[in-house]
């Protein structure tokens, strides 16, 4: 039988992955991705689950602030489907890596619990004139 993922339940895991980052907690974003995780960042490159947990196990990358909102949830079967925006305050090695952001994430159930399969990072557009 297939269910539908609450849209309660996705929201809190988002707010958990979402606290994870901002923390730079690799150990508990190992516990949040999928095995198969596959990460695109704002500049297109892409990065495996291995690479993605070392941006933090390694302390290139330190959040100082890292807020997602305007969430819009869309659920199939086992899996959902996640457009929020997102800012962040923080470096990469020794770059500011701050910005406003759009990001689709694709959260699945497997082994009985919610995971982070993928996501796909996008810098908000510059307004027009501005």
């Amino acid at each position: 039988m297939t269910t539908t993922l609450a849209e309660q339940a996705v929201t809190d895991f988002v707010r958990e992955w979402s606290t994870a980052e901002e923390r730079g907690e690799h150990r508990a974003l190992d516990d949040l991705l999928a095995k198969d995780f596959v990460g695109v960042g704002p500049q297109g490159f892409v990065r495996s689950r291995e690479e993605w947990l070392a941006r933090y196990s390694t302390g290139t990358v330190r959040n100082t602030s890292f807020e997602v909102s305007d969430l819009r949830i869309r659920s199939y079967g086992e899996t959902a489907v996640v457009v929020a925006a997102q800012t962040q305050q923080s470096v990469n090695g020794d770059a500011d890596a701050s910005g406003a952001f759009r990001f689709t994430l694709i959260v699945v159930r497997q082994d009985g619990r919610l995971r982070l399969a993928g996501l796909h990072l996008s810098p908000n557009a510059v307004p027009a004139g501005g």
